[in-house]
């Protein structure tokens, strides 16, 4: 979970410093060497689990199951919404994988799109029925933006907080700043571009400043 990455975000930023090109160059090099390593290796066990090697397709359940239930507690605040969620999506995992073709985005990126289509789907089936939208509860518990700012800090509920944010603004900070997804593969998940995925990402983070940090004017 990367909580304290996005958490740095909100309330620092960089000091003006003269850029060391060459040690920058460096940097992005490794990182792209390293992040397309992750990206074979990973690859090849999605194709060992088309194979139907058990191994594999166990390894990629015990991969993403706490990834997608996190991602849906986050976008819902109930512990069995969330766990039935998840399920639901590591089933059609394994029952799509042979669908899912390498197109140079983590494997991970097709996964969300399952999830988050599937979100989509109970958030309407839940509105047809005249049901309490999960995602409505928290936030009308704690309808008061400061003492939500303040649970949220006290107790690293982080998804109180987010409940103040629109659905799409809420889905940039969970896929970017906790699962770690770029903005393309953030992109490819919600059915966005780069730019509009930029632009949320800058609406939502100045929103949960406001939150967060109430006595603070940007």
């Amino acid at each position: 979970m990367r909580a304290v990455a996005w958490s740095q975000t909100l309330t620092s930023l960089p000091k003006e410093r003269k850029p060391d090109v060459v040690a920058q160059q460096a940097t992005t090099d490794d990182d792209a060497v390293r992040k397309q390593a992750e990206l074979n290796t990973e690859w090849e066990l999605v194709r060992r689990a088309q194979s139907f090697d058990n191994d594999a397709i166990h390894e990629l359940y015990e991969k993403y199951f706490p990834k997608i239930y996190n991602y849906a507690f986050m976008q819902m605040g109930d512990v069995q919404a969330a766990e039935d969620l998840a399920s639901d999506v590591m089933l059609k995992m394994i029952e799509s994988i042979n669908k899912y073709t390498f197109r140079g985005l983590p494997f991970g990126a097709w996964v969300f799109r399952i999830a988050r289509n599937r979100l989509i789907d109970l958030h309407r089936r839940r509105k047809r029925r005249g049901e309490v939208d999960l995602s409505e509860t928290l936030s009308t518990a704690l309808a008061n933006p400061q003492a939500l700012a303040e649970r949220a800090l006290e107790r690293g509920q982080l998804q109180i907080a987010l409940k103040h944010l629109t659905e799409e603004q809420r889905q940039v900070i969970v896929l970017k700043f906790i699962e770690g997804f770029d903005n393309r593969s953030v992109g490819r998940i919600m059915g966005r571009s780069e730019g509009a995925i930029k632009s949320l990402q800058h609406r939502a983070l100045g929103a949960l400043r406001r939150i967060i940090h109430p006595e603070d004017r940007y």
